[in-house]
């Protein structure tokens, strides 16, 4: 027996869905799924917690369903002391073994589309020459946000990790970011947590320095712009936070 609960909704521009089958909840994904694989399986491998995979077919994906408290309301209840905690020991844990890599070609081939934008307070070189060039390659989430971030019984929980050019820790830190200083996971209500926020952003940039520059963030941000529409509400959020951090 199979039934759809709800479709999720996400930026992936993938069809996501909340299933049971056979009594038991899963997590089924259509389209743009070798990314999700090839991250969620070496991820998997080296023990972090991050969905079980049950089934690969052709552009399907069928994975384990997380039951946990989403990031918003676990801050509204709680210190940020073990989330934080977790933060750096995953960070820590990421950063053991790397290699230092030149990103300087992969910021032009993943800012070309820059080239045909009117609207940026910058041109893509402009903002390439502000961004750090040498970084340590190493293992990553991909898309490492408190969305996509659960507590559990089991303590936390990384979702939705994806493989991407920008394979650092450095660039983890950076979408984190995301949703410490430009509230994205909060756009859509008027949940206040700029303290605790705050408090986690300043712990990184004191331990991470490297990766908490405007720009940086900015390079997150266009990451998510890159596929909004220009008159929706997604998109005007993102170009007044890119405006204000670039200076």
């Amino acid at each position: 027996m199979e039934k759809i609960i709800k479709e999720l909704h996400g930026h992936s521009g993938s069809k996501v869905y909340l299933k049971e089958i056979d009594g038991v909840y899963c997590v089924e994904k259509i389209g743009n799924i070798s990314r999700n694989v090839e991250r969620m399986s070496a991820l998997y491998k080296m023990g972090y917690h991050v969905p079980k995979i049950y089934l690969t077919m052709n552009d399907n994906l069928l994975m384990e369903y997380i039951h946990g408290l989403d990031m918003e309301n676990y801050l509204i209840h709680n210190n940020i002391n073990y989330l934080y905690s977790f933060i750096n020991q995953t960070i820590d844990d990421f950063s053991n073994d790397y290699e230092m890599k030149d990103y300087t070609e992969t910021y032009f081939n993943k800012l070309s589309w820059l080239d045909k934008s009117k609207d940026m307070p910058f041109t893509k070189h402009d903002l390439i020459a502000r961004l750090p060039k040498v970084l340590p390659k190493s293992t990553y989430h991909g898309d490492f946000t408190l969305e996509n971030i659960l507590h559990t019984n089991v303590g936390f929980v990384m979702i939705d990790p994806v493989t991407i050019e920008y394979d650092s820790y450095v660039f983890d830190i950076a979408k984190l970011r995301q949703d410490l200083v430009c509230k994205w996971f909060l756009r859509n209500n008027n949940t206040r947590l700029d303290v605790k926020l705050q408090v986690i952003n300043s712990e990184l940039e004191e331990d991470y320095p490297l990766a908490c520059s405007n720009e940086m963030l900015i390079l997150m941000l266009l990451r998510v712009l890159k596929h909004c529409e220009k008159d929706d509400f997604n998109y005007q959020f993102l170009m007044k936070e890119i405006e204000r951090l670039w200076k």
